[in-house]
C-alpha cells in the first residue's frame, strides 16, 4: 500500500474502501483477459471434431430441442470451432465482441439483474459471497427455468446433489424444499466444509446426508488414488498435485440408490467430466423413479454430445432443454456452466389435469 493508500484509510477509513472498490473495477474494465476451451477434463473438443462424423452428431443433439436451445448449441459449437484449447489460450480486451455474439444470459441487462438478485440472496446465505455462484444461486441448476407445475411436484421429494462440493447446491436447493437431499462428493476436504456451511444455514442433520463416493458406470470400477484438492473442479480425470492423497471409492447410482433407499425426483450432476459415467450406472433410477435432471454437458465432447442422446433413448416422453447458467464470457466461462435439463412431460401434463379437475369440481358446487 502507498503512503496515500495509507494516509486515506487512516484519516477517511468510511471513504477508503469505496475508493479501492472504484478503483479495482475501473482497472478491470480495461484489463484484458483469456479466452480458452477446457480440454483436461476427458479430451479435446477439437480432436473431437476431427475424429467424429460431426453432422450426425450435431442433429442428434438438437433433435427434438426448442428453438432456445437450439440457438444455446450453434452459439457453443462456434465458440469450440474458434476459441484455442487451455494450453494455447489467447488473451483479449473486453471490446473486442465474442464470437457467436452474445447469448440473452450474457447481455449486460441479464448479467446486471443476475448480480442484483445475488447480493440480495447474499444477506440470507453463510457463505462468502464468492462462493455463491450463478448457476447454484441464481439458476438453482435450472430449477428456476422450468414449468412451475414441474418445480411444484419437488417439494418434499427425495434430491441427489452428484458434485456436492461444500454444500452449497445443498443450501441453495433447500428454497425447493426437498425431503432430504443425499449429497455425493469426493473430497474429504470438501467434506468437511459441507456439514459446517450446512449447520451456519441452519438446514437440520435430519435433511441431508453426505455420500463420500463417486459415481461410476458399474460396480465393478476400483478405487482411484487422487490428489486431493478440495476445489470445486476436483476431477477424476485430474490424477496430478501437491495434496494429500485419497482413495476415492465408486459405484454405479443405481447401487447407492438401492443402499440407502433414495426415491429421487430430482437429481442434480456436475461432476468435472464424467457425466457419462453417471448415465450407464443409473439407468435402472432413471426409469424406475424418472426424475428431473440437471446435468453439466460442457466439460468434454463425450458429455457435450453423447448425454442428451444416450438419454433420450432410455427415457420416453421426456422434454430436453439445453442453457448457459452463467452471464460470464471470460476464461472457459465462454462455455462452461451448460447444462442439459430434463424433465417427465407427465409432471406438468399432470398438474394441468389435476386443475382442470378442480376446477370442473368447483363449477359444480
Amino acid at each position: 500500500m502507498s503512503a496515500i493508500g495509507r494516509y486515506i484509510k487512516s484519516q477517511f477509513p468510511l471513504l477508503y474502501f469505496p475508493i479501492v472498490s472504484s478503483i479495482n473495477k475501473l482497472i478491470a474494465l480495461s484489463r484484458p483477459y483469456s479466452i480458452y476451451i477446457t480440454d483436461g477434463l476427458g479430451g479435446s473438443f477439437k480432436r473431437y471434431f476431427i475424429e467424429r462424423e460431426m453432422p450426425s452428431k450435431i442433429k442428434a443433439l438438437k433433435n427434438g430441442l426448442e428453438p432456445e436451445s437450439i440457438n444455446v448449441v450453434d452459439v457453443i459449437l462456434t465458440r469450440l470451432l474458434h476459441y484455442p484449447d487451455e494450453s494455447n489460450r489467447i488473451t483479449m480486451t473486453k471490446n473486442r465482441a465474442v464470437v457467436g455474439g452474445l447469448l440473452p444470459v450474457e447481455e449486460r441487462s441479464s448479467k446486471d439483474l443476475i448480480n442484483q438478485q445475488l447480493k440480495e440472496t447474499a444477506g440470507s446465505i453463510k457463505l462468502a459471497r464468492g462462493l455463491m455462484e450463478e448457476s447454484v444461486f441464481y439458476f438453482y441448476h435450472g430449477l428456476k427455468l422450468l414449468p412451475n407445475q414441474v418445480t411444484a411436484r419437488l417439494k418434499g421429494q427425495h434430491f441427489i446433489d452428484i458434485g456436492a462440493y461444500i454444500g452449497d447446491s445443498a443450501i441453495a436447493l433447500n428454497s425447493y424444499h426437498y425431503s432430504k437431499v443425499f449429497s455425493l462428493e469426493i473430497s474429504r476436504k470438501s467434506a468437511e466444509r459441507f456439514f459446517s456451511n450446512l449447520s451456519k444455514s441452519s438446514i437440520s442433520s435430519d435433511k441431508y446426508e453426505l455420500i463420500n463416493m463417486g459415481v461410476a458406470a458399474s460396480d465393478n470400477e476400483p478405487p482411484i488414488l487422487m490428489f486431493d484438492t478440495g476445489s470445486a473442479g476436483f476431477s477424476t480425470y485430474r490424477k496430478t498435485g501437491q495434496y494429500d492423497k485419497i482413495e476415492v471409492q465408486r459405484k454405479s447410482l443405481d447401487s447407492i440408490v438401492e443402499q440407502y433407499g433414495i426415491e429421487p425426483k430430482f437429481i442434480k450432476v456436475d461432476i468435472e467430466g464424467a457425466a457419462m459415467d453417471f448415465v450407464t450406472g443409473a439407468k435402472k433410477t432413471l426409469i424406475k423413479f424418472r426424475p428431473v435432471l440437471s446435468i453439466a454437458i460442457y466439460h468434454n465432447p463425450i458429455e457435450f454430445f453423447d448425454v442428451k442422446p444416450t438419454l433420450e433413448q432410455l427415457l420416453m416422453d421426456y422434454t430436453f432443454l439445453i442453457r448457459k447458467l452463467s452471464s460470464e464470457v471470460k476464461f472457459n466461462q465462454i462455455h462452461s456452466e451448460v447444462v442439459l435439463l430434463a424433465y417427465p412431460n407427465e409432471m406438468r401434463e399432470g398438474a394441468v389435469l389435476e386443475n382442470r379437475a378442480l376446477n370442473f369440481q368447483r363449477s359444480i358446487f
